[in-house]
C-alpha cells in the first residue's frame, strides 16, 4: 500500500514556493478577487513525498499551498514542481470536512481537509482534498479555516 509523509509550516504569502504564489496570485487576478492577500488569516505550505509500492514503485514529491481570509480559501498544488492546479471558493459557499474524522481515515490513514462547494473556476459544484501534516500547523490551518467559515455563514 502507497503511505504519504506530509510536513506543513506556516508561512507568509511571500515565503512560498515562487510556482504556486505565482500561480495564486494569477488566479487571483483572473477572477477578480480583489486585494485578498491584505486579508490573510493563516498561508502554509506543504510538502508531500508518496512512497509508491508494487512495480511502479518509487517515490514522487508534490508541494501545496493553501490560505483563509474571512471570505475566501485559495489552494494549489504542484506535483514534481511542475505548473501549478489552483482553486478557490467563497467561505460561504463551501463546506469543509476534517479528513481524520471521516470514514476513510481507517482505509487510507491521511491528514487534511475534503473541501465541497463551488469554486472559482467551476460551474458545478466540486471536491478537491488538501492534504497537511500532522504538526502543529497543518492542525491550526484547519481550526483557524473552520471558525472562518462558521463567521462567514452566520447571518448577523
Amino acid at each position: 500500500m502507497d503511505s504519504t509523509t506530509r510536513i506543513t509550516r506556516e508561512c507568509t504569502i511571500n515565503e512560498l514556493n515562487p510556482i504556486l504564489r505565482d500561480a495564486m496570485r494569477a488566479h487571483i487576478a483572473q477572477y477578480h478577487l480583489g486585494p485578498i492577500e491584505d486579508d490573510i488569516l493563516m498561508c502554509c505550505e506543504t510538502t508531500s513525498i508518496r512512497q509508491k509500492t508494487g512495480l511502479f514503485g518509487g517515490t514522487e514529491e508534490s508541494i501545496s499551498a493553501a490560505f483563509v481570509t474571512p471570505q475566501w480559501l485559495v489552494w494549489a498544488d504542484s506535483i514534481k514542481r511542475n505548473a501549478a492546479s489552483i482553486g478557490a471558493g467563497q467561505l460561504k459557499q463551501i463546506n469543509i470536512r476534517d479528513y481524520e474524522k471521516t470514514a476513510m481515515q481507517a482505509v487510507i490513514p491521511d491528514m487534511g481537509i475534503n473541501v465541497t462547494g463551488r469554486y472559482t473556476d467551476v460551474n458545478k459544484t466540486g471536491a478537491v482534498f488538501i492534504g497537511l501534516g500532522p504538526q502543529a500547523d497543518g492542525k491550526k490551518f484547519i481550526q483557524i479555516l473552520e471558525e472562518a467559515i462558521k463567521k462567514a455563514t452566520t447571518y448577523h
